[in-house]
């Protein structure tokens, strides 16, 4: 546990900051004072709420990135690499426009997903399981495109924000039923610890240590597929948080993968500082978040495979 003092640390001070900046700096007294009164309108209202969102959104796909690194034994098997958010997206979208509920609907596509990149890529090598995952990845968006053309303008306009990755609408209905899926994802990682503590070792150690690789795999997927589910429902479809979190959690804690604690926090530092930087950089006008972590994310990813690239050929 000494490995996630300085993430939470850094957490608690984005959070302070998260809850003080704006259009309407706030000193601590008042930040202190705001969160005890319920009419407090700038902190209960504007800030809390999105405070709330970006620390269980960024810690859902933070987990949820290391398991799906640790399960696969594959830095680039993430739910936003792989199709799981985009198929999210589309559950969430098609939901919308049927006028159903919506974190069904984003777990049913978040599923869906998940189903079908399993299904095409099973006995192939990791890397045509993320091949496969772009695929499913690219046609989940395209779909979703095609239903958003579809809807009035106001809906679409509201979708397309919540699309870019937004945190303009949160609200704590919806922090709420984030946070419920989160720390029942929470509880069943600490109960299965050990054994996913297990995971980059490899399937044939897992078993000669008595684990049932099977039903772990099982599980591990469901509770992916839920963590990502909730987080998309609640900010939209984020792109390379899960894929970053976990490695930049091992560099600063020096942690073994999965490191899925540190990834956890690493991931709601990630996602409340970008959320932060889109509120001052345009206090006025709605900022997407999700560019904010594109533009964080995508450089690592060129940077990740230029890196494999030159281990290989030395």
């Amino acid at each position: 546990m000494k490995r996630l003092y300085l993430p939470l640390t850094l957490l608690l001070v984005l959070i302070y900051f998260s809850l003080a900046g704006g259009r309407n700096w706030l000193g601590p007294l008042d930040v202190f004072t705001g969160l005890f009164d319920p009419q407090d309108f700038i902190i209960h209202e504007l800030r809390l709420p999105r405070v709330l969102i970006a620390v269980g959104s960024g810690a859902a796909l933070g987990m949820a990135g290391a398991l799906m690194q640790g399960l696969t034994r594959n830095p680039l098997a993430t739910p936003d690499i792989i199709g799981v958010t985009q198929g999210a997206g589309l559950g969430f979208s098609i939901a919308l426009l049927s006028d159903l509920a919506l974190l069904p609907g984003a777990a049913l596509g978040a599923g869906g997903a998940m189903l079908a990149v399993a299904t095409l890529s099973r006995g192939r090598t990791p890397l045509a399981f993320v091949l496969f995952g772009i695929g499913v990845g690219a046609t989940c968006a395209a779909a979703t495109a095609v239903i958003i053309t579809s809807v009035p303008d106001a809906e679409a306009s509201t979708a397309l924000i919540w699309l870019s990755g937004s945190l303009s609408h949160a609200n704590i209905a919806t922090a709420m039923w984030l946070w419920v899926v989160l720390i029942a994802g929470l509880v069943w990682v600490a109960f299965y610890q050990h054994t996913l503590a297990l995971l980059w070792l490899g399937d044939d150690v897992m078993t000669a240590l008595g684990t049932n690789v099977v039903n772990t795999r099982t599980m591990i997927l469901g509770v992916v597929t839920g963590l990502t589910a909730a987080s998309t429902l609640a900010v939209g479809p984020i792109g390379f948080l899960a894929f970053v979190s976990a490695p930049l959690a091992q560099a600063i804690t020096r942690s073994e993968p999965p490191a899925l604690w540190p990834a956890a926090a690493t991931g709601a530092c990630l996602l409340t500082a970008a959320d932060l930087c889109a509120r001052l950089l345009a206090p006025i006008v709605v900022f997407p978040t999700g560019l904010i972590m594109s533009l964080i994310g995508a450089p690592y990813l060129i940077f990740f495979l230029w890196r494999e690239r030159r281990q290989a050929r030395s």
